[in-house]
């Protein structure tokens, strides 16, 4: 194997921090992946017709979004599996699977912290939206 201009092969340290951070990174997108399937899953059940009220279409933002976010996590997922492969055959019984499991759990670690803190805003936001709306509390 030949090597490019300009190109250096990757070590072993590198190699491992690359798994946990693409590990991560899908840890991170898989719930609101997941999220989003399912969103359009019930959106498609509630469009069936079958309640008395009006028939809600499939939104086409919510498809573009759960497929924009399946692309994104089977990319990484390939590559995250690609930079494993290649640091397996770097070192023979490289620990892939603990830098894996821990990259996956601060994911979805900091995923759950980032839904928090925009839960929180959000619902500030609309209390101060209700609380402008009907004329403040003194009032």
């Amino acid at each position: 194997m030949a090597i490019l201009p300009g190109v250096t092969p990757a070590t072993a340290e590198r190699l491992s921090e690359a798994v946990a951070g693409l590990s991560g990174l899908v840890g991170f997108l898989l719930v609101p992946m997941m999220g989003a399937w399912l969103r359009l899953l019930l959106r498609f059940l509630e469009s069936e017709g079958l309640g008395l009220g009006r028939r809600r279409r499939l939104g086409g933002l919510t498809l573009l979004r759960a497929l924009a976010l399946s692309i994104l996590v089977i990319f990484l997922a390939f590559n995250w599996q690609r930079a494993a492969g290649e640091l397996r055959e770097l070192r023979f019984e490289a620990p892939v699977v603990g830098p894996t499991l821990a990259g996956l759990a601060v994911g979805a670690a900091f995923w759950a912290v980032y839904a928090l803190g925009l839960r929180l805003l959000r619902a500030d936001w609309q209390r101060a939206r209700t609380g402008r709306r009907l004329g403040g509390l003194l009032r």
